[in-house]
């Protein structure tokens, strides 16, 4: 599924006339809450393994022996990777974005 769309607008006649209205589609939106998704994804994949609850949940209480991999700082380090990544598809999307809507 492709974000990348431009605004566009839909003729159609009404039910109860002849007379076309016109619908703005809702692509923007769409891709705006991508954008938005993807930062505060990112955000938060970047500070949750420092925290923490990171050491201290629940399911570790419940399964013990997860302890030593969760407290590995490789799998700190790859989720704080995945946190990178999704920021610069957050910005990667803005650049999109703005090229598509703002440059008529």
């Amino acid at each position: 599924m492709s974000l990348r769309r431009s605004p566009r607008l839909h003729y159609s006649t009404s039910e109860t006339g002849n007379h076309p209205s016109v619908h703005v589609s809702l692509g923007w939106f769409w891709h705006i809450l991508y954008i938005l998704y993807s930062l505060e994804v990112g955000g938060f994949l970047l500070i949750f393994p420092w925290m923490r609850i990171w050491e201290n949940n629940y399911l570790l209480y419940l399964y013990p022996g997860f302890r030593p991999i969760v407290a590995n700082s490789f799998l700190k380090g790859g989720v704080l990777g995945l946190g990178i990544v999704n920021i610069l598809i957050g910005i990667q999307e803005i650049a999109h974005f703005r090229k598509n809507y703002f440059s008529r």
